[in-house]
């Protein structure tokens, strides 16, 4: 089977062409990968996951419990859940964690890809739950009042594209990245985010995640603040930045 995850979508920002580039790798899709990162240490950040398709990474994720994981809609919507992994417990792809099938997954009643990736969440539900020992663990969510404001420090993780159509990265890549005010992003990308988004980046761009990256966390102060949904290519353009489902406006619906 062929993963047809995301497909690039050109759109005309500030008069110049640019394609915005859905978080993926490999074969048709475009999902996104963290661009001038570092390298993870074992365990630092035991709740990202790594969401396979016939065994090649496409995705990001986070446990949400030991059956239950988080992760973008266009990272799944349109698949067969069985054709899909999820590998925990280890940072480094080729070092084997824990490997679980998808039984099921739930998209968002909202989703809506025609219009600017609205609503790109889904959780899956594993064939058998995680052991939750070792380096797993739960990710902190944000409670519904939890709006993350402009200018804070946060770090996205991921193992895609290191740059635009560049290589994966085997180890698990962590960089840091600043928020954005909605009024900030909207001014850089007017009409392309909703108030369910939230934008991180650098100002002078170079910075931020890339194919591969999608439906991973953006952490601010040990919650997660969103789930990596897509960017302007090429990644870390500035002064695009990159485009978060801000989780604390789905908690109730994740639970």
């Amino acid at each position: 089977a062929e993963y047809m995850g995301d497909c690039v979508i050109v759109t005309m920002l500030s008069a110049t062409l640019l394609c915005v580039l859905l978080s993926v790798v490999t074969g048709a899709p475009a999902h996104v990968r963290i661009v001038n990162g570092t390298d993870t240490k074992p365990g630092q950040f035991p709740f990202q996951i790594s969401l396979q398709y016939d065994g090649s990474h496409v995705c990001g994720g986070t446990i949400v419990s030991g059956s239950w994981i988080l992760t973008a809609a266009h990272c799944v919507a349109e698949e067969i859940a069985a054709d899909f992994t999820v590998l925990a417990g280890t940072n480094v792809l080729s070092k084997e964690g824990e490997r679980r099938q998808v039984l099921q997954y739930v998209i968002h009643p909202g989703y809506d890809p025609e219009n600017n990736y609205e609503n790109d969440i889904a959780v899956l539900e594993l064939l058998s739950p995680l052991s939750m020992t070792g380096a797993m663990a739960g990710v902190t969510l944000p409670s519904q009042s939890q709006v993350t404001e402009g200018g804070v420090t946060s770090t996205v993780i991921g193992w895609g594209y290191l740059f635009t159509e560049g290589p994966t990265s085997d180890t698990l890549q962590m960089v840091n990245v600043i928020t954005y005010s909605d009024e900030e992003c909207q001014e850089v990308l007017p009409g392309y985010v909703t108030a369910t988004n939230i934008c991180a980046g650098v100002p002078d761009g170079g910075k931020g995640h890339c194919s591969g990256d999608s439906g991973g966390p953006l952490i601010v102060k040990e919650y997660q603040a969103g789930i990596v949904s897509w960017s302007v290519k090429p990644c870390a353009q500035p002064p695009y930045p990159g485009v978060y489902t801000e989780v604390a406006h789905y908690v109730d619906w994740i639970r």
